[in-house]
């Protein structure tokens, strides 16, 4: 069984302007810096034994405030970058409400492309597959991945068997954390949208019994993960 933790990157001054970044080198603004700070504090007592990471700025920024609480290193993972948003980067989600284009983004997502951009249905595609590659390479691990948040949005509607439309109704904030427990054959969500706060340790419960089912998960050879 793994643990999947998903973090959006901390703010950015394009955050609360609306202003479409992508894969803009935009920087994270002083809030940001201190939600890398706190979400690094939340995940410190969890044993995370890999971090994952969009190249994009922002993600890589958060990721590095992470690495350094945590000692660890960075695993940059292309697909997990922010939507191509192709000629809608630079510009604002409010101003591009009159074009052909916006109804389906706003309205009907699963039909979305954005011009001369990706579709959403292949964000979702990516997400997973990057999800589900680390499950593969660390079966047993627990496993912090940095990334943005429509990746992280439609994904996680993945996992929770939503139709796509509606992943639009999941609210996922700056900084916030998301939790998949990730078995063979099925999947928990344990949290979505936790929104770190001083001297928070929310995920401290879980992990004490989830480190004890994991001594129970037969190892590759057979035996327990426990050696016995």
């Amino acid at each position: 069984m793994a643990l999947v933790i998903l973090i959006r990157h901390g703010q950015t001054d394009e955050n609360v302007s609306g202003k479409i970044s992508g894969q803009g080198a935009v920087p994270l603004n002083t809030r940001g810096q201190e939600q890398a700070r706190l979400a690094a504090e939340v995940l410190a007592p969890l044993g995370v034994t890999h971090l994952l990471s969009s190249p994009v700025a922002r993600a890589r920024q958060t990721a590095e405030a992470i690495a350094q609480r945590l000692d660890k290193s960075i695993e940059e993972v292309p697909s997990l970058h922010e939507v191509d948003y192709g000629d809608w980067e630079g510009s604002f989600f409010h101003t591009q409400r009159a074009h052909p284009a916006a109804h389906a983004v706003f309205h009907d997502p699963i039909n979305a492309v954005f011009p001369n951009g990706e579709t959403l249905p292949n964000v979702q595609r990516r997400g997973v597959e990057a999800v589900e590659a680390a499950r593969r390479r660390y079966p047993q691990g627990v496993i912090a991945v940095v990334s943005h948040g429509d990746v992280i949005r439609t994904t996680m509607a993945h996992y929770l068997n939503m139709p796509f439309n509606d992943y639009r109704r999941l609210n996922l904030d700056n900084g916030a954390l998301s939790v998949l427990e990730l078995h063979d054959d099925w999947v928990r969500v344990k949290a979505f949208n936790f929104v770190p706060q001083v001297g928070s340790l929310w995920l401290k419960s879980d992990f004490a019994a989830w480190q004890k089912i994991k001594q129970l998960v037969p190892t590759p050879n057979g035996a327990s993960a426990s050696g016995h």
